[in-house]
């Protein structure tokens, strides 16, 4: 068991905990940057990132690479582990991962947004960043002018559907379970006003194809049906799981974590950024979410 003492401890290596800890490490700050084993940053992905300030185009991991190279440059360490356990509430905070124990001065939680493995659609993680999205904004123009699915019925996934609309993307909305049917009937009708096929009886039990999405397959009343898609966009509300819970930090009714708007967590000392506040859920926004947690961290660490 290894154990690590740190100033800012910042738990997720994507663009929201490089950003921070970047901002960390060049402040003078030792700054160490916890990296789940199982659980990569989506930009590894390696697929290309046509929004992000500054790039007619890059490559993800491209982008991703460069964070890393920065926040080294300025200081910041790299250690891999899954955490298990996270003790917050004091002034010094501990955490426990799979072969580390940390302790840390302030904490930056940049964990992204994870699925749940049991809630999975089969070639959904296979094909995750080729054609597989969570994100309309993101990824939509990338598919404008063809087909795609979409599946879900949160009030996040209608605006989705919509946005997909917008871009001109031919959007063939499978909403599912709705938790609202009348809500779902509202809908429905504005999307056969625009034109959307809906799929209101059927779920998804496959999303297929070789190396990208090539079509979605329906579990329907009247039976298996095949979709042709080049894309499948999933728009689910997931847990981040009992672990933040249990460590007393608060979350929100999307099961996200709770933050004022200089990214403070309801426990002195501990901040958040990224995807986990599900905010702009953008690479830009989070870069910026991590930066503000980070400038937090620092001045709660001059009091």
């Amino acid at each position: 068991m290894q154990n690590y003492s740190t100033d800012i401890l910042i738990i997720g290596s994507g663009p929201a905990g490089l950003s921070a800890a970047i901002y960390a490490a060049r402040s003078g700050k030792k700054t160490l940057v916890l990296e789940g084993a199982r659980a990569a940053s989506r930009l590894s992905l390696g697929y290309e990132l046509e929004n992000y300030p500054g790039f007619i185009s890059i490559n993800s991991n491209d982008l991703l690479a460069r964070f890393r190279d920065q926040a080294r440059n300025f200081g910041a360490e790299f250690v891999k582990g899954d955490t298990l356990a996270l003790s917050l509430t004091m002034s010094h905070k501990y955490v426990s991962t799979t072969d580390s124990f940390i302790e840390a001065r302030a904490v930056v939680l940049a964990t992204g947004k994870p699925f749940a493995k049991n809630r999975q659609i089969p070639g959904e993680e296979r094909l995750l960043g080729y054609g597989v999205s969570y994100c309309a904004v993101c990824d939509g123009p990338l598919y404008k002018g063809r087909d795609v699915a979409a599946y879900g019925h949160t009030p996040e996934a209608v605006e989705d559907v919509w946005i997909l609309h917008q871009t001109g993307v031919r959007v063939h909305w499978i909403p599912g379970k709705p938790k609202d049917p009348a809500a779902l009937e509202k809908d429905l009708t504005k999307a056969e006003k625009f034109g959307i096929p809906v799929y209101g009886d059927a779920e998804i039990k496959e999303i297929a194809g070789d190396k990208n999405v090539e079509r979605v397959v329906l579990n329907t009343s009247a039976g298996e049906q095949s979709l042709d898609a080049a894309a499948c966009f999933i728009f689910r509300e997931v847990p981040t799981g009992p672990l933040f819970e249990k460590s007393g930090l608060v979350m929100d009714h999307k099961q996200c974590l709770a933050i004022d708007r200089f990214q403070r967590t309801n426990l002195e000392g501990v901040f958040a950024a990224g995807d986990v506040t599900c905010g702009g859920l953008q690479v830009v926004s989070a870069a910026g979410e991590g930066c503000v947690a980070a400038l937090q961290a620092l001045a709660y660490l001059r009091k």
